[in-house]
Order: C-alpha cells, then sequence, then structure tokens
C-alpha cells in the first residue's frame, strides 16, 4: 500500500489532531461522513494485488481526509460503530486506529473496540492502533495492545520516518512501550494456542529483557510443535543470554530428527545474539549447514563474536577508571530520559557500559520503554544502545553475584 494520510496521522498523532482542526469541508459533515466510512466497509486484504492494495490505499486516504475534516461528526459516527459493529472487522479496526488519532484522551472506546475484533483482518491498522495507545501511556489499554500478537506480519510503516515494521519493530512499538508491566501478560501468552501468539510472546520477552527467564521459553524451544514458535524461543534465549543456550542449542543440533530449517536460523541467530563465547561451537556446527541462508547466519554470528570479544575487553579496562560521580551522572541523565522520553546518548552505550553495574538494569529498562513513544527511526538511535547496555551487563560486564534465572 502506497505512502498514507492514515500512517502520517499514525506517526503525528497529537499533531495531526491539531492539523485536522484547521479545516473543514462544505456540506452535511453527518452525511459526508457516512459517506466516507462506508469506504472502510467490506474490506478483505486477504487475496488482493499489489494494484489492488494501491488503489484501495487512495480510496481508504480520501475517506480519512473527509473524516477530519468533520472531526466532531466522525467521532461520533466512529463511537457508534466501534459499540454496535458486529462483524466488519478491518472496519473496527480501521476506526479504533482513527479514534486514537481523534480523540487520543479516550482511548476506552478504541480499545474495546480492538480487543473484540479479528485483528488479522486488518495487521497495519491493529499495528498503528496498539502503538498509538501505548504512546500514550495508556495503561488500561495493554489488553487491547497485546492483540498484536496475533499479527505474523504488520505489513505497514511509519511513513514520516521511511520506517518499515517487521516483527521486531512491531513488538518493540507496542509491547515494548509497556516495559515492567508488560512482562507477566506476555508469558501468560506462551501457553496460547495460537502458534503466532506464542512465537510473537517469546520474541517480545526477549525483547523485554525481564530480569529472569521464563521457563517456558526453554520448553517451547525444546519441543513446541510449531516451527516459528521454536525459532523465536531460540532468538528469545539468545537476548536474554541463557546460561543454558549453548549447551540446548548443541543437544538440539545433535538430536534426530534434525531441526527444521527455520528452527536452525532462529538457532543461529540466538548463538549470535549471546554475549557467551562459547556458542563458537554450536554456530561452527552451524556454518557447514547445507542451507545457504543458516550457514551465512553462522558465519555473520562468529565474525560478531570475534568483534565481542574485543569490544568486551576494552569495556572492562574503561571500567576500572569509572567513578562513582560519573555513574550518579549518567543514572540522573537516565531517570530525566525515563520522565522525558528522549536521552542524548554521544558516546551510544559505551558511557553506558563504562559507568553503569546490574543493579541499573530496571532503570534502564524503564528508559528504553520511554524513549520509544516517539515512534521514530530517531528513538531507535537510543533504544538500541540502551538495549545493548542491558543485555551487556546482564551477564558479563558486571554480573550479578548469583547467576539470573
Amino acid at each position: 500500500m502506497r505512502p498514507s494520510a492514515r500512517l502520517m496521522l499514525a506517526a503525528g498523532l497529537l499533531a495531526a489532531h491539531a492539523f485536522h482542526c484547521e479545516v473543514r469541508a462544505a456540506g452535511d459533515p453527518t452525511a459526508e461522513v457516512a459517506a466516507a466510512i462506508d469506504q472502510l466497509r467490506g474490506i478483505h486484504l486477504a487475496g488482493m494485488t499489489a494494484a489492488q492494495k494501491t488503489a484501495l490505499g487512495l480510496r481508504l486516504d480520501k475517506a480519512w481526509d473527509t473524516l477530519f475534516d468533520h472531526p466532531d461528526a466522525a467521532k461520533k459516527a466512529t463511537l457508534d460503530i466501534l459499540a454496535n459493529e458486529p462483524d466488519d472487522n478491518f472496519l473496527i479496526v480501521d476506526l479504533a486506529h482513527l479514534l486514537t488519532v481523534l480523540d487520543p484522551k479516550s482511548l476506552g472506546p478504541a480499545a474495546a473496540g480492538l480487543s473484540r475484533a479479528d485483528v488479522t483482518a486488518h495487521p497495519g491498522g491493529t499495528f498503528h492502533a496498539a502503538a498509538n495507545m501505548a504512546a500514550l501511556h495508556c495503561g488500561a489499554c495493554l489488553p487491547a495492545v497485546l492483540r498484536i500478537l496475533e499479527i505474523k506480519d504488520a505489513d505497514t510503516y511509519i511513513v514520516e520516518h521511511a520506517l518499515p515494521i517487521d516483527q521486531n519493530l512491531m513488538l518493540i512499538f507496542t509491547v515494548g512501550q509497556y516495559g515492567e508491566d508488560a512482562v507477566a501478560p506476555v508469558i501468560a501468552k506462551l501457553s496460547s494456542e495460537k502458534c503466532v501468539v506464542r512465537s510473537n510472546a517469546a520474541l517480545a520477552l526477549g525483547l523485554l529483557q525481564p530480569q529472569s527467564i521464563a521457563g517456558e521459553i526453554r520448553t517451547i524451544a525444546a519441543g513446541d510443535a510449531c516451527d516459528d514458535a521454536r525459532a523465536s524461543a531460540w532468538v528469545a534465549l539468545g537476548l536474554l543470554d541463557d546460561p543454558l543456550l549453548v549447551a540446548a542449542a548443541t543437544k538440539r543440533l545433535a538430536a534426530t530428527p534434525p531441526a527444521s530449517r527455520v528452527e536452525r536460523l532462529g538457532i543461529a541467530h540466538g548463538l549470535g545474539s549471546t554475549f557467551s563465547l562459547t556458542a563458537r561451537g554450536p554456530l561452527r556446527t552451524l556454518a557447514a549447514d547445507s542451507d545457504p541462508a543458516v550457514a551465512a547466519a553462522a558465519k555473520q554470528a562468529l565474525r560478531g563474536l570475534d568483534e565481542l570479544e574485543v569490544r568486551l575487553e576494552q569495556v572492562k579496562k574503561q571500567r576500572i577508571g569509572a567513578s562513582s560521580r560519573k555513574r550518579s551522572k549518567m543514572i540522573r541523565r537516565l531517570e530525566k530520559a525515563v520522565s522525558v522520553g528522549r536521552i542524548d546518548l554521544d558516546e551510544g552505550p559505551d558511557d553506558l557500559l563504562s559507568t553503569l553495574t546490574s543493579a541499573d538494569i530496571p532503570l534502564l529498562n524503564r528508559a528504553r520503554a520511554a524513549v520509544l513513544n516517539r515512534l521514530s527511526d530517531e528513538c531507535l538511535r537510543e533504544y538500541y544502545p540502551l538495549t545493548y547496555a542491558v543485555r551487556a551487563l546482564r551477564r558479563q560486564i558486571a554480573p550479578t553475584a548469583e547467576p539470573l534465572p
């Protein structure tokens, strides 16, 4: 689908909300809004060609322009449909998304609509609605936001930043904004009957970086019936630097029947995410894999471990001269980031790694969640160094007295 006004609105949030108030179309607002909403009805994305999606994008953009010309009438009609529409799931999701921009201070009806819809009917709309709810710090919206776990491919982007939304970013910009508050609800989703939900939940936990590792992730990696769920679980265990990962991966690669290609890719990416240099053993096995993608992922991971070994030694030397005053200053910067949703990291993660300890991980996690509400590639330039610091501090640079479970 082409870059659309609807996706611009999702990225702009309050700025877009202010913009639509400047323009008013002539004519009967109620009738024009009803006609515009009719353009959102009866849409089924499955099976559409690229050309059909482009044409649909033009049609939907025009409808949204009309709705934003008449915000009061659009809000009234949207609330009525969200409360009463029985089965047009695309319409429900699209209007839930619309309402997060039309009325960002009252998200209850949008959350209720997203909670009851079949969100797979409109993956992109589900992402934008959920990301907006998260960016607006709607704690009560978390159950609705968790519907994102049912989406395999959001098939959308944030237009203002030309940012395609892959599986990782889909979870980062939605569930990731809730930080620690999302951990327990996401763990509960690991027992879902749906493969896509288990897969997304496992990966989301790796991205959330909780202090302890849910045993269910190891269970999924060891024997889930779904390839995608097993692959995501291996990646999550790598992101969480599970001390049991290398042994478990070595055992799995030697097992019969052999792991599928999808699972082997997950194992390669998981081993490539760990800070454990012993991952080189199973990665060398995967580097000789008959599948080119698996072998390439393993070889890249091996190169990454070589670079990691050098870098960790450098950071450990930097930590020797770190003062308590410098750490206190960094903590104040992180606390401000939690408050304002922004942090200037001139040195990337190095300042973080050279001054902080594992006791600072909860604060780092709160800062990671806070910077995401800008929904941009710019905020990711802050999120990723903060995330790297959390992961490095978990195990290698400043380990806790007792191994984390």
